[in-house]
C-alpha cells in the first residue's frame, strides 16, 4: 500500500499484514504476518510447509529459542506502519545456531542459507526493528540425534518423522496414535508400514491357525469325497452317473 503527500509523491510503501494462519507459529506474542516473508514465500502455506521439516529440531529441543526463531523468519510480525516485515535480531539467531547447528552438523547437514545470520538486524532501533527472542533461561545444551531421528530442515519433505510416535499430537484422535503418521501434504493420518490398526498381532496370528486348519479340514473332506467317486466308479454298477461329476470339480476348486 502507497501512502501519498500532499505533494503527489510516494513517501513510503507500507505492507498489508494479515491473521497468522500457520499453526506452529500461534501463541508467539504476535497474531499478524505479511508476505512475503524473509526468504521470499509468497503464500503463508509455502511458509507452513517448509517449517513442517523443522518439526525433529523443535521436537528435539536444542534451543529453547527455536520455535519462535523459525515463526520470526517464515512468519514475520507485521505492522502497517512499518514497511518491512519484523523478523529476528542477529543475536537471536546466533544463539540457536550455537546450539542447533553442532547437532545437524554432527551429521553432515549444513546450516540453511536462508537463515545466514549476517542477514539479520544487529539490534532492535528504530532504524532497523527486529525480535529478541525469550531467552536460553534454563535449558542446557543436547547431544547430538541418531541420524534417523532427524530431518534436513534444507530440503521440503512431505512426510513428518516416520518413526512411531514422530507426531502423535496431529494424530491423537486415534485409538492408536503412535501407529500413525501426519503426512503435511494432505493433512491428513495415515498408518503406517506393517502397523497393526484394527487387531493386534496376536490375534491375526490366532485368526491364521484357524483358517489354516479349517481350509485343511476342507481339503480332506473334498478329497474323501472324489475318492468315494472313483471308488464307486471303478467296477461293477456306478453308485453315480455322469452327472455325478461335480464333486470331482468341486474338489478341484477348493484345492486351489
Amino acid at each position: 500500500m502507497a501512502v501519498w503527500t500532499v505533494h503527489g509523491e510516494v513517501a513510503a510503501t507500507l505492507r498489508t499484514c494479515e491473521p497468522i494462519r500457520v499453526e506452529l507459529c500461534w501463541g508467539l506474542g504476535y497474531n499478524v504476518t505479511g508476505m512475503p516473508n524473509l526468504v521470499g514465500h509468497e503464500l503463508q502455506a509455502d511458509a507452513d510447509f517448509t517449517l513442517q521439516t523443522f518439526n525433529p529440531l523443535i521436537q528435539y529441543g536444542c534451543s529453547a529459542q527455536l520455535h519462535f526463531f523459525l515463526c520470526s523468519v517464515y512468519v514475520p510480525m507485521c505492522t502497517e506502519k512499518v514497511a518491512a516485515p519484523i523478523g529476528p535480531c542477529r543475536g537471536l539467531c546466533e544463539s540457536v545456531r550455537a546450539r542447533c547447528y553442532p547437532v545437524l552438523q554432527g551429521f553432515g547437514f549444513p546450516w540453511p542459507a536462508a537463515l545466514n545470520c549476517s542477514k539479520f538486524p544487529l539490534l532492535n532501533n528504530h532504524e532497523h526493528m527486529c525480535m529478541e527472542g525469550p531467552g536460553e533461561v534454563g535449558v542446557p545444551p543436547r547431544t547430538p540425534l541418531v541420524p534417523a531421528d532427524i530431518a534436513t530442515p534444507s530440503v521440503s519433505r512431505t512426510l513428518t518423522p516416520s518413526r512411531p510416535g514422530g507426531n502423535v499430537a496431529s494424530c491423537s484422535r486415534f485409538a492408536r496414535a503412535s501407529r500413525y503418521v501426519y503426512v503435511n501434504r494432505t493433512r491428513r493420518c495415515n498408518p503406517l508400514c506393517e502397523a497393526d490398526i484394527l487387531f493386534e498381532r496376536k490375534d491375526k496370528e490366532y485368526a491364521q491357525a484357524w483358517l489354516s486348519v479349517l481350509a485343511a479340514l476342507c481339503f480332506v473332506s473334498s478329497l474323501l469325497a472324489v475318492l468315494t467317486f472313483v471308488v464307486d466308479s471303478g467296477g461293477g454298477q456306478a453308485r453315480f452317473s455322469i452327472s455325478g461329476t461335480p464333486p470331482l470339480h468341486f474338489w478341484h476348486c477348493v484345492t486351489i
